[in-house]
């Protein structure tokens, strides 16, 4: 690795004799960095993948909005999954489409509680008039991504367990089926008059500096689109993250740290306007709704702030994190009108 340079995973090394190494590689990178690219993905298309959001951001918004989330078109049904437009004023300054895994059949939700149930929804997808066929392969082709990065992650997942010496399969049963993992893809609009509160010297914001929130983030990023800028470790500048073809960007969020007992490390990025315009698509793998996420590799405590041996489920806990995101805030308001609280 070169100085200021995110360190390379190559699945295609997770095979073998090679996977120890890699392994050991995998550890050093997330324990220090926090972010890597990973490459050596099968049928990993960014090319499709951008002419798909593309597509779909070409779509008037007013067809968009037809599958927007509650919060921002009273009209419509959904409260998680769906299109959200730009907020005016926000700090953050993108608008994005959120996607789920696809599932056969859809659990019921455990409660009628809003807080509970929005979890549980499937996805929207759009129906543009005059583009039926794409529409359909839009939807497939989404629902397969997802699938493909799902595998991924926790591909992933085995080879950070085994770098702590805990079973392989450690963190499988977070995940099994009706996970809450979001695939979203962005749009960045040009933001020629920012306000005050995104602007950091001659810098404008478009998604603030942050850490994520649930296990590990895949992120699509394209030649056209730069702006991801990642907390350097070792003397806290900010790095610049330039595309590579046929690499994805990894980062850790803040639930995997806590699992790692803090030895992971769930690094800060941003996002800053340097095109006018900018695409990108991550993917958060995120637990099963009832998942224990209140658990602790070897050799660790977990840091969520609750003592070890109680139980602390993902979609409760996701949801009283979810006031620092602009996007669920009005959300977060209306649950709280209706005076049931999320347990």
């Amino acid at each position: 690795m070169t100085e200021k340079e995110l360190p390379v995973i190559d699945l295609r090394l997770a095979h073998g004799n090679t996977r120890p190494a890699l392994v050991k590689k995998l550890r050093e990178a997330m324990t220090t960095v926090g972010f890597i690219y990973l490459t050596g993905l099968s049928d990993f298309d960014d090319a499709e993948l951008l002419r798909l959001s593309r597509w779909f951001f070409a779509i008037p918004l007013e067809e968009r909005m037809k599958i927007s989330k509650k919060t921002f078109s009273p009209t419509c049904d959904y409260e998680y999954r769906g299109f959200f437009p730009v907020i005016p004023g926000a700090v953050s300054h993108k608008e994005a489409l959120e996607m789920g895994p696809y599932l056969e059949q859809r659990p019921n939700p455990p409660s009628e509680n809003l807080g509970v149930r929005m979890f549980f929804e499937d996805n929207q997808w759009p129906n543009p008039a005059g583009d039926q066929n794409t529409a359909k392969y839009f939807r497939k082709w989404m629902e397969n991504y997802h699938k493909k990065m799902t595998d991924a992650s926790l591909e992933l997942l085995r080879l950070i367990a085994e770098g702590f010496d805990a079973p392989t399969e450690f963190f499988t049963p977070l995940f099994e089926y009706d996970h809450l993992s979001t695939l979203r893809l962005i749009h960045y609009p040009a933001r020629p008059n920012p306000p005050e509160s995104a602007r950091d010297g001659d810098y404008v914001i478009q998604t603030a500096e942050h850490n994520d929130t649930g296990v590990i983030t895949l992120l699509a990023t394209f030649e056209e689109y730069p702006g991801l800028q990642v907390r350097w470790w070792e003397d806290d500048s900010l790095l610049d993250v330039p595309y590579r073809k046929g690499h994805l960007v990894v980062n850790i969020g803040n639930v995997l740290s806590s699992i790692s007992g803090g030895r992971l490390k769930a690094t800060r990025h941003r996002v800053v306007d340097l095109c006018g315009d900018r695409l990108s698509v991550p993917f958060f793998l995120e637990p099963r709704f009832g998942g224990n996420i209140n658990v602790a590799l070897p050799g660790g405590t977990p840091k969520l702030g609750y003592d070890p041996e109680e139980v602390v489920e993902y979609g409760p806990w996701l949801f009283k994190n979810m006031t620092r995101f602009a996007e669920y805030k009005d959300l977060v308001e209306r649950v709280a009108k209706e005076g049931t609280a999320i347990n």
